[in-house]
């Protein structure tokens, strides 16, 4: 398990576009942690240039570094259901950001991801660098839209 930081964070002043809750011990709005572009932004950030299933050729994502989020809620389960904004929900475990170089992705090519091109935020694995991955697992693992994290 990641250890925590136990301390709290401000409200956003933007539009929320995610929230996390569920096994979480940081929060800064009832029992959830409520985050708008600006404040992921200022999360460590990662880059991985990959192919994907969803789009032709190679393209470079940026985003919020995991693990960098989950120690800020302070998170205390093992497992992610990650929901998009049609309510599609995935079940992941923390380990895929962690072992195997997931991120959240909120640009593509350094443009910001919109809903209309799979935003604001989206599960982008490591494809080119980890061939094993190229299986049916990550790729339904690899939601967009993301809307809201569920620690369990």
């Amino acid at each position: 398990m990641l250890s925590t930081i136990s301390f709290a964070f401000e409200l956003p002043t933007g539009r929320t576009v995610l929230t996390v809750n569920g096994l979480i011990s940081n929060t800064n709005s009832a029992d959830s942690a409520l985050f708008d572009q600006k404040m992921l932004d200022q999360l460590p950030q990662q880059t991985i240039t990959t192919h994907t299933p969803w789009s032709e050729g190679k393209h470079t994502y940026t985003g919020f570094n995991a693990e960098a989020l989950f120690k800020l809620v302070g998170i205390q389960g093992n497992t992610l259901n990650i929901t998009a904004l049609n309510d599609y929900t995935i079940e992941m475990p923390i380990d895929d950001f962690i072992t195997n170089g997931a991120i959240f992705a909120t640009h593509m090519n350094g443009v910001p991801m919109t809903i209309r091109n799979k935003g604001p935020i989206m599960v982008v694995y490591p494809f080119d660098e980890r061939p094993q991955l190229k299986i049916e697992t990550y790729f339904a693992r690899s939601i967009w839209q993301i809307k809201s994290v569920s620690v369990k």
